[in-house]
């Protein structure tokens, strides 16, 4: 297994994931730089979502006959350029752009990559060839938006792109050095990707992605004033619950590519989405404890992401003609889960209590459950 390219891929996505978490580490200081209500600001957030779904299912599909290694590395001279875009940004509009160009770029990249890397792993170990990227990612919400909220409390907040602009051209030099090529996919016409996406094992496998993601953002998004209400979690006690999810989520991300090789991803995925309802519906019971509490997100954060990469390794099992087009469609309608779980999660908030996310939350995972297991089923029977 060529594990320095994987490895340089799975950076590539860290980069993609702190230009995409950063901002909410930095959204006060944005609003009163560019003097825009902290709700107008938000929606920095907002549009990175949707234009990554986009990037991600649109530019695939696009760019699904041409060499694969060019495609990569186009993306990532895009992703340099956006980030010298919100550098120079000199209003709201241009760093809006920006997001823009970011996630689009960002999008195509990651489904590239995660595709890339189990391509360069033996059959044994693309799960955790795919992890390892997806790793990359998760390690952005554990170290990349802590560093750079750090980095905009003593400079300007902008040096932030600059930084990352400088390690995107260091791994695309490395990339451009190290990675073969790979060949596009055979162009299949929209009339037939249409049809292919009615194959009820993909369906119900893309309305998993949904229902997990949901369930997931729903506790995520508001999970400090949960605490803070709560708990009486102090903004430190915030920090370390949100940094004990995220090593446990790094664990799991890992974990799920051990485990998708060793059991397989019919194992794998129902063990992981019953064990993450399980520890959504026991948060509402454990959040009036400290102890109780951390020990729950250690096993949210572990289930939630053990279910990633053996859920992606599985798609590819059903389209392994078209992966990326495959996993192109559950990364969009992965972030237009966690577009529809924040606005829910916000309307929970808002007209009742942010105790009830939890269990809420909880019931998606089940349905996620559901909805996996059909696709199973569906699978078995040869659909």
């Amino acid at each position: 297994m060529n594990r320095f390219s994987i490895y340089l891929l799975a950076l590539g996505a860290f980069v993609s994931g702190t230009a995409e978490f950063v901002v909410s580490g930095i959204l006060e200081i944005i609003s009163k730089d560019f003097q825009v209500p902290i709700s107008l600001a938000g929606q920095l957030v907002t549009i990175y979502s949707l234009s990554y779904a986009l990037g991600a299912l649109g530019l695939v599909m696009l760019t699904a006959k041409f060499e694969r290694k060019k495609v990569l590395l186009y993306s990532m001279v895009t992703f340099i350029a956006g980030s010298m875009i919100a550098f120079f940004s000199s209003h709201f509009g241009l760093l809006m752009f920006s997001r823009i160009v970011l996630a689009m770029s960002g999008g195509l990249y990651i489904v590239i990559a995660t595709n890339y890397a189990a391509r360069l792993a033996p059959p044994a170990k693309q799960g955790n060839a795919m992890a390892t990227v997806i790793t990359g990612f998760t390690v952005s919400l554990i170290l990349g938006v802590p560093v750079g909220t750090l980095v905009a409390a003593y400079m300007d907040w902008r040096y932030i792109y600059l930084m990352l602009a400088a390690v995107t051209l260091i791994v695309l030099l490395l990339l451009a050095r190290f990675i073969p090529r790979l060949e596009g996919e055979k162009p299949i016409p929209l009339k037939h990707q249409l049809l292919f996406i009615r194959d009820r094992r993909l369906i119900s496998g893309f309305l998993t992605t949904v229902c997990w993601i949901l369930g997931y953002t729903m506790v995520f998004a508001y999970i400090a004033p949960l605490l803070s209400a709560f708990a009486g979690f102090s903004i430190e006690m915030v920090s370390i619950s949100l940094l004990t999810l995220g090593v446990f989520a790094l664990i799991g991300s890992r974990f799920g590519g051990y485990a998708v090789d060793k059991w397989g991803p019919v194992r794998t995925i129902s063990i992981s989405l019953s064990i993450h309802a399980m520890a959504l519906f026991l948060l509402t019971f454990t959040v009036t404890s400290t102890i109780g509490v951390l020990l729950t997100l250690m096993i949210w954060g572990a289930a939630a992401w053990t279910t990633t990469p053996a859920k992606q390794f599985y798609f590819i099992s059903l389209k392994p003609q078209t992966p990326e087009i495959v996993l192109s469609f559950n990364t969009a309608l992965m972030n237009i889960g966690m577009t529809l779980g924040a606005g829910l999660g916000g309307l929970v908030t808002e007209y009742s209590s942010v105790l009830h996310l939890s269990w809420i939350g909880g019931v998606m995972e089940l349905a996620a459950l559901a909805a996996i297991s059909y696709s199973f089923r569906s699978n078995n029977k040869g659909a």
